[in-house]
């Protein structure tokens, strides 16, 4: 996963000091279906799924596929486990040998969603390719979804480094999601879906037990670690921090992508049965429950 090292700084900033204060913007993370964003306007934020704050309730999601390899590794052990997670997959992934794959998640009892056509920062798009590219990508999950017969209807969607909304666009994301799927749909139906912790799986300099360190502080407080930039030879080291009030529940981020995310699956799902943490399906969470609304490619 690629990300500016100054975004990844003040994320992990964020994260360690527990930066929960928001804009309030309802309890659904839907875009205002009644209002009209202006360019550089915030639509949602980290730290938002405040119904499962203190809960010891997560939700596993896992970006940037499908992989051949890595997921049917990863579904085989959710499924030893009996746990539910989502996937935000990259539509320029769909092919002959993924589309099966994606089928088999959705199978399972799984979600699948959108990560957008390419893993490119949506910031530094045209509208009018950014709007292309939406609409590719949620037709196209769209459409794998309806031949499965699946009763998730559910549309989520993540932007590629939960980048969107810049102030130097002269335009707003959220305005094109809402027109997006008006066009697909005749409705409001693309939920969009941040996270609340970070695993940073996909840092090189992270190993097995440093992830599942950084899930576990985040919930029940403790050590995690963070890559941090020194100032003086402006190299990036592993630090690490404590947590001491921890979220207690939340939507994670992970990657099923890397072989390392998977391998040390088995004992973090180990760790949350120990501790008493329950994960649950995204659409049974509040904030991205539909509630029996029914979101048909028209």
């Amino acid at each position: 996963m690629k990300l500016a090292a100054k975004t990844l700084i003040l994320s992990a900033l964020m994260m360690s000091n527990m930066a929960f204060a928001q804009v309030i913007i309802g309890d659904k993370q839907f875009p205002d279906a009644g209002k009209t964003y202006a360019p550089g306007e915030g639509g949602f934020g980290q730290y938002q799924t405040k119904s499962l704050m203190g809960t010891k309730k997560v939700v596993l999601t896992f970006d940037d596929g499908p992989d051949t390899v890595q997921t049917p590794r990863l579904l085989a052990i959710l499924k030893k486990y009996n746990v539910k997670a989502t996937f935000f997959t990259l539509a320029e992934k769909y092919n002959d040998k993924t589309i099966p794959l994606i089928k088999q998640v959705i199978a399972e009892g799984h979600i699948v969603a959108s990560h957008h056509l390419d893993h490119e920062d949506n910031n530094g798009k045209t509208e009018e390719l950014y709007k292309e590219q939406l609409k590719t990508a949620i037709s196209g999950l769209a459409k794998i979804m309806e031949e499965t017969g699946t009763p998730n209807t559910e549309m989520y969607y993540r932007f590629p480094y939960g980048a969107y909304g810049s102030s130097k666009l002269n335009y707003n994301h959220m305005n094109d999601i809402k027109e997006i799927s008006e066009e697909l749909y005749g409705d409001n139906c693309i939920n969009f879906t941040f996270w609340d912790i970070d695993s940073l799986d996909w840092l090189k300099p992270m190993d097995n037990g440093d992830v599942i360190s950084n899930i576990m502080a985040n919930l029940v407080g403790g050590t995690a670690y963070n890559m941090v930039k020194s100032k003086w030879s402006g190299k990036s080291k592993k630090e690490k921090y404590e947590i001491k009030h921890p979220m207690g529940g939340g939507v994670i981020l992970m990657h099923d992508i890397h072989s390392r995310t998977v391998d040390l699956m088995e004992t973090l799902l180990r760790n949350f049965k120990e501790k008493g943490i329950q994960v649950v399906p995204l659409n049974e969470v509040q904030e991205y429950s539909y509630k029996g609304k029914e979101c048909r490619l028209l």
